[in-house]
């Protein structure tokens, strides 16, 4: 942040700070294959900007990606088009997330902070969720394995 490097932060630093926090955009992006150079207006097949995780990375599962946002809000984007499927659906399991989403066997897993695991069919219909609570806190991904799901919290490992 010291841009001119004289071992401070002046007012000429704040002030690019600011000017570049301006410019700057939490925004989902998919883009075209095969670019070269500067591809920001040629290859952006297309851009979200509501819904999006802090902290826990999308998921592309069937054709679709999947995105959990703290609060315990689910979306899901069409991977092509762009096109929700869903928006900020809540899930009922309010909480942070920092575990990514991953899925098998037809089904999203998504575990929570404070120890809620969520599962649901990955083509959602209905909006039926299955939610049990884990003992202890949980920063980690659930990991599918074989025919069972584990889930490593701060305490435990627990396996489904």
């Amino acid at each position: 942040m010291d841009f001119n490097r004289d071992g401070k932060i002046t007012q000429a630093d704040w002030d690019l700070i600011q000017a570049y926090t301006a410019k700057s955009e939490n925004v989902l992006v998919a883009v075209k294959p095969g670019g070269t150079g500067d591809i920001s207006q040629t290859h952006v097949a297309w851009k979200f900007n509501r819904g999006l995780p802090y902290v826990a990375s999308p998921l592309f599962y069937d054709g679709r990606l999947y995105l959990i946002k703290d609060g315990g809000m689910i979306s899901s984007l069409d991977a092509k088009t762009g096109k929700s499927f869903y928006l900020q659906e809540r899930i009922e399991a309010v909480g942070s997330y920092y575990s990514s989403p991953v899925a098998a066997d037809g089904r999203i897993y998504i575990a929570s902070v404070p120890g809620k695991l969520t599962v649901f069919k990955a083509v959602v219909t209905s909006r039926k969720f299955f939610i049990t609570r884990v003992q202890g806190t949980n920063l980690c991904t659930p990991a599918p394995v074989g025919g069972n799901l584990y889930l490593r919290t701060a305490t435990h490992l627990w396996a489904f």
